[in-house]
C-alpha cells in the first residue's frame, strides 16, 4: 500500500503507516511508474448517482458524490466511486484509469476514494476499497492497490515467501519493503511485461534474479488473461 494503509471504524478513517519488514533484496529498476502501459485501455464505463455510502470513508466527512460505475467487458463489474468533499482527482480521471487496470486484477475492487486534498498522501487500500490522496494519479498507482485486492492471502503464504528467497532482487525499492507491496509491484511488472509481449521469457535477462517471483505470478495471473 503506497505510503499509508486504511483503518476502518464506524466513525471515521484513520490512517496508519505500515510495519516495515525490509527485504533486503537488490533492485532492478528506481521505480515502475515510469515503464510503458499505454497499451492498456478503458472498457466502455457508464455510471450513475448512488451507491453503497456505507463504503465512503472521507475523514469523518460525507462524500460529496457517490457513483456506481459499470466496467463492461468480458466480466462486467460494479465498482462504487466516493467522491470526497474537494476531491484531490475528479470522476472522469479515476473512472478512466481504474478501467485501464486489467480486469483479473480490477475485479475484486469494491469501491475507489478520491480523498479530499490535504488530508492524506499518497493511496491505500484496505477492504477491497482503495483510496487516492494525490491528484491524477498514474494507472500502475491504481494497479498496485487493486493487486492488494487480489492478493487474498497470496503474500503471506509459504509458496510466496519462497519465491522471494529464491530470488537475488525485486522490482524496486518499495518491493523490498514487506511482502504484500513486493506481491503488488510484481503484479504491476508482470502487467507491463504481459502487455509489452515479454512474459514468454519472463522479462529476459534483465529480470532473471527474480524469475521465482515472476514464474508464482505468471502462475496467479496467467499472461492469456491479461491480454485484450
Amino acid at each position: 500500500m503506497l505510503t499509508n494503509i486504511i483503518f476502518y471504524s464506524s466513525i471515521a478513517l484513520s490512517l496508519i503507516s505500515l510495519s516495515v519488514q525490509n527485504l533486503n533484496k537488490r533492485t532492478v529498476l528506481s521505480g515502475l511508474g515510469d515503464l510503458d502501459y499505454s497499451f492498456l485501455r478503458a472498457p466502455t464505463s457508464p455510471a450513475g448517482h448512488g451507491g453503497n455510502r456505507n463504503l465512503c470513508h472521507c475523514n469523518g466527512a460525507s462524500p460529496q458524490d457517490v457513483l456506481t460505475v459499470t466496467y463492461q467487458g468480458s466480466e462486467s463489474q460494479n465498482l462504487v466511486l466516493c467522491m470526497c468533499p474537494n476531491a484531490v482527482t475528479g470522476a472522469s480521471h479515476m473512472i478512466d484509469t481504474m478501467g485501464k487496470v486489467p480486469a483479473p486484477i480490477r475485479r475484486y475492487n469494491k469501491a475507489m476514494i478520491s480523498a479530499t486534498a490535504g488530508t492524506c498522501g499518497g493511496a491505500g487500500s484496505s477492504g477491497d476499497v482503495s483510496f487516492y490522496c494525490s491528484s491524477n494519479m498514474h494507472v500502475s498507482v491504481f494497479i498496485h492497490e487493486s493487486a492488494h485486492s487480489m492478493d487474498r492471502g497470496k503474500s503471506a503464504s509459504r509458496e510466496w515467501h519462497d519465491a522471494v528467497a529464491r530470488d537475488s532482487c525485486v522490482p524496486d525499492a518499495y518491493a523490498n519493503s514487506n511482502y504484500a507491496d513486493n506481491f503488488a509491484q510484481v503484479v504491476v511488472l508482470w502487467v507491463h511485461l504481459v502487455g509489452k509481449g515479454r512474459d514468454k521469457d519472463l522479462g529476459g535477462s534483465q529480470f532473471s534474479c527474480m524469475r521465482n517471483q515472476l514464474q508464482k505470478m505468471a502462475e496467479y495471473l496467467p499472461a492469456s488473461s491479461l491480454k485484450p
